[in-house]
C-alpha cells in the first residue's frame, strides 16, 4: 500500500526508505494516496530519472537541484513543496551518511560544495516563500522568543520548566573534562559561559543536545486568527539562564552533525542494535558538520578539530538545521489521518 508525502520524515533520516536512490526510485512513503497527488509523485520520479540520465553532474548535486526546483514550483501545492524540500534534505542527509565516506577527499570537496550552495537556496526559499504563503494560506506562522508577548512568553517558560528542563543534560568541555561524543542526527547548542566574578575562572564551554522526544514545533497559545509556533531549539536557547544560575551567557550557537553508516545496510536500528552493532555505530567518525551561519570560524574551526572532520564537510546553514522535519510543519496544516 502506498503511503501520502505526509510521512516524509516519520521514517528514520538515513534510512534506504528515507532517501531517492541512484536507480530514481522516489521513497515508497512520498508516494501520497489520492489519484492526483500519486500522479504529481510519478511524475516527479519520472522527472528525476530523465534528468540524471541526461546530467553531467554527480547523481546528489543533480537530485539536489531537481528537487529545489521542484519546491519553487509556484503551481505545486504549497504543503507538498515544503514537503519536497523536506525530501531535499532528506536524501542529502542520506548522501554524506551512505555514500560520502566511500569516496576521496577531492570528489567529496567537489559535491560538497555543490550542495552547500543549493541547500543555502533551500533555506532563502523557506523563508522568503514557504513560510510567508504558509502564513497566508493556513495562518500558521514560526515566531522567534523575542517575538512573543510577554504572556506568551511566560507560556513558553512553564512549558520549559515542565517539559524540557528535566530532559536536558549540559555538558562541560574544558580542559578538565573531554569533548562529549555528539549523536548523529542531533541538534545541539554550544554555549559559551562567562562569569560574574572575576575571580571565578569561567566555563569555557556547554553542550545541550535538543531533546529527540519532543516535537520539532512547539505551539503557542494565541487570541489572534493564528496558530503559533516556534523551533524546539529555540524553546531551549530562550531559557538558558534557568540552566546556568549565575554564569553569564556570552554567546549560543547551533550544530548538528551527521556520522557515517555503520555499514548495517538496511537502516534499521532496532536490527541493528539485535545484531551487537550500536556501539559500531557510536564509533562512526563524523561525515559532516552542520553550523549555524554567525558562528565565527575559530570555533568552526575548533568544533571541526574535536569532531575530527575535515573543514571541506563543514557548512554553515542560513536557515533552520535538520530540514527534513519540514514534513511535521506540512502535518500541522494538513495532519495525517
Amino acid at each position: 500500500m502506498t503511503r501520502d508525502l505526509r510521512d516524509i520524515g516519520h521514517v528514520s533520516a538515513g534510512s534506504p526508505a528515507a532517501t531517492a536512490s541512484s536507480d530514481t526510485r522516489l521513497p515508497a512513503y512520498a508516494v501520497p494516496v489520492d489519484a492526483e497527488g500519486v500522479a504529481r509523485a510519478r511524475a516527479l520520479a519520472a522527472g528525476l530519472k530523465t534528468r540524471l540520465q541526461t546530467a553531467r553532474k554527480p547523481a546528489p548535486v543533480v537530485e539536489a537541484a531537481y528537487l529545489l526546483n521542484e519546491a519553487r514550483d509556484p503551481g505545486c501545492p504549497l504543503l507538498e513543496r515544503l514537503r519536497i524540500l523536506g525530501l531535499l534534505a532528506s536524501v542529502l542527509d542520506h548522501y554524506f551518511v551512505e555514500k560520502a565516506p566511500a569516496l576521496s577527499d577531492r570528489d567529496q570537496g567537489e559535491i560538497a560544495a555543490n550542495l552547500d550552495q543549493l541547500l543555502q537556496r533551500s533555506c532563502v526559499e523557506l523563508n522568503e516563500s514557504l513560510l510567508p504563503a504558509l502564513s497566508d494560506e493556513y495562518g500558521i506562522e514560526i515566531r522567534r522568543p523575542q517575538e512573543l508577548d510577554l504572556r506568551q512568553r511566560e507560556y513558553l517558560r512553564g512549558f520549559f520548566r515542565q517539559q524540557l528542563y528535566p530532559l536536558l543534560t549540559p555538558l562541560a568541555v574544558d580542559p578538565g573534562h573531554p569533548f562529549p561524543f555528539i549523536s548523529s542526527h542531533s541538534i545541539n547548542l554550544l554555549v559559551h559561559l562567562g562569569s560574574p566574578d572575576p575571580g571565578i575562572a569561567p566555563l569555557s564551554y556547554a553542550r545541550i543536545k535538543v531533546p529527540r522526544l519532543m516535537s520539532r514545533f512547539v505551539s503557542i497559545p494565541s487570541t489572534a486568527k493564528k496558530r503559533l509556533y516556534i523551533w524546539s531549539e529555540d524553546a531551549v536557547t530562550g531559557f538558558l539562564d534557568e540552566l546556568f544560575p549565575g554564569m553569564q551567557i556570552e554567546t549560543v550557537y547551533l550544530f548538528r552533525v551527521l556520522r557515517a553508516s555503520s555499514g548495517s545496510g538496511n537502516g534499521d536500528e532496532l536490527e541493528a542494535q539485535s545484531r551487537g552493532l550500536r556501539h559500531q555505530q557510536l564509533a562512526s567518525p563524523v561525515a559532516r558538520l552542520e553550523v549555524e551561519a554567525a558562528m565565527p570560524e575559530s570555533v568552526v574551526e575548533w568544533l571541526s578539530s574535536n569532531l575530527h572532520v575535515p573543514l571541506q564537510l563543514c557548512f554553515r546553514s542560513t536557515g533552520p538545521l535538520a530540514l527534513f522535519q519540514l514534513v511535521d510543519l506540512a502535518n500541522l496544516a494538513d495532519p495525517v489521518d
